[in-house]
């Protein structure tokens, strides 16, 4: 009797550990049971992961690399344990029904025999072109188009989809990908407006290697590092100079040929590389202010007339040695105004040209910089409306500039900044200036160093 009892028991308890494992299983293999947006049920891991592997596996045949670029499953690589990693589809399924991938460019060329080939395997692909910004110039406005994301799922089936991204390396050595224009209406059925992180717009990202490793049983590649990738992802937005409205522009105003205007522009680049480097260096985020940001969103170009170099810093970026090592790359310094309290500013020359360092600062509804008249002490105050920073390419370099730009640009420069004016006041001519009272006379020879 007692044996019957303990046959029973351990018979009720091995079909009690079946059944929990069962739904165990069940969880663990099912993405999410939802998907990434609900609206997919019944969506199995082994979805995510065979057309995962037939994609990139075919590119592996090709000699095409591809790398994950899902901020999901990215954060999953460096979070997940060892031992929940060896569970089915713990990293690719974290990401949903949709899943980041990205390749680079000169690679990507290679892709005509891939294609067929993906096509043979029953996966529809969807691409998505944009006009090449790499060739666009004031004298080529008009340029041929490049493979910019694809869009790829099982024939038949929405879901599970892959959104490839296509990175390109451009000149100053970083990678950009395009936004996503969704011009063709099949993407956006696809899509069934879902946004997509790698699709709301241009990105621009430092060049990074990748490395293989078997994830989740597939051999897939990844940026090197996560992390590094990871921390750009947020602040990686770019923008293009808009090549048509300078041709405009220089169409009504014809640019300076003058040698001594050519002669400007040579340094005047070459002193925006010093300076960028130098920051860069430093590891202090700048954007370009003043009349090298006008010059670059209304002409694609420097001011020849401007005569200077502008660039912007959060004051909270500021360093002490920024000083040393702007002489140390030999620039002088020209005068040092304000204090890192209120009103700072450093400039710099090399030879005749100036670089200014505005510093900003940062208040409820607006951002301001300061300015200082080192012959009466009178404070100015420049108002700017709330904005942040993206990336562009100007002058064959990666930088910053204000974005949204247009509302920094007429905050400065008033509705006619369309229009030259050769003549600045830096008092009286901006549109957002105001007087800001007065340097005690006590302080003045702290906030008003002068080496000229």
């Amino acid at each position: 009797m007692r044996k019957s009892t303990f046959f029973k028991s351990v018979l009720l308890l091995s079909l009690l550990f079946i059944f929990l494992q069962y739904f165990s299983f069940k969880n663990i293999y099912s993405v999410g049971s939802t998907g990434r947006n609900g609206k997919y049920p019944g969506l199995q891991s082994a979805d995510i992961l065979d057309l995962v592997n037939t994609f990139t596996s075919r590119c592996h045949n090709q000699n095409i690399r591809i790398f994950v670029i899902e901020p999901e499953v990215l954060r999953s690589l460096l979070t997940v344990s060892e031992s929940e990693s060896r569970l089915l589809c713990v990293h690719l399924c974290s990401a949903g029904d949709v899943i980041s991938l990205g390749t680079f460019g000169d690679e990507w060329e290679k892709k005509g025999a891939l294609l067929r080939e993906l096509r043979d395997h029953d996966l529809d692909l969807i691409e998505e072109t944009s006009p090449d910004p790499r060739v666009l110039s004031l004298e080529r406005l008009t340029v041929p188009s490049i493979p910019t994301h694809y869009l790829i799922h099982p024939s038949g089936r929405i879901r599970p989809l892959i959104h490839l991204v296509v990175f390109y390396k451009r000149a100053d050595n970083f990678l950009w990908h395009s936004h996503l224009n969704l011009s063709n209406k099949t993407s956006a059925l696809l899509l069934d407006g879902q946004s997509l992180t790698f699709g709301k717009s241009a990105g621009a990202y430092d060049r990074f290697p990748v490395h293989g490793n078997r994830v989740d049983g597939i051999w897939l590649h990844f940026p090197h590092t996560i992390k590094e990738f990871l921390a750009q992802i947020s602040h990686a937005k770019f923008i293009e100079c808009d090549y048509h409205r300078a041709h405009t522009f220089l169409s009504k105003y014809p640019e300076d040929s003058s040698e001594d205007a050519k002669q400007f522009m040579r340094k005047g680049r070459q002193l925006l590389s010093r300076g960028k480097e130098i920051l860069d260096d430093l590891g202090v985020d700048f954007w370009l202010s003043s009349g090298t940001c006008l010059g670059w969103y209304r002409q694609c170009g420097i001011i020849t007339y401007s005569k200077d170099i502008d660039f912007g810093v959060w004051i909270k970026n500021y360093q002490e040695d920024i000083v040393t090592a702007f002489e140390g790359r030999g620039f002088s310094l020209k005068h040092v105004f304000g204090k890192e309290s209120d009103s700072y500013e450093l400039s710099f020359k090399a030879g005749d040209i100036k670089v200014d360092l505005f510093f900003f600062y940062e208040e409820d509804t607006y951002m301001w910089n300061g300015g200082t008249d080192v012959l009466t002490g009178q404070k100015y105050k420049y108002f700017f409306p709330k904005f942040d920073v993206c990336w562009t390419e100007f002058l064959g370099l990666r930088v910053r500039v204000p974005c949204p730009s247009l509302p920094y640009i007429t905050a400065n420069y008033g509705q006619n900044w369309n229009s030259p004016v050769k003549k600045w006041d830096w008092m009286k001519s901006p549109a957002n200036v105001k007087e800001n009272g007065m340097w005690p006379k006590g302080e003045w020879d702290r906030v008003m160093q002068v080496y000229e």
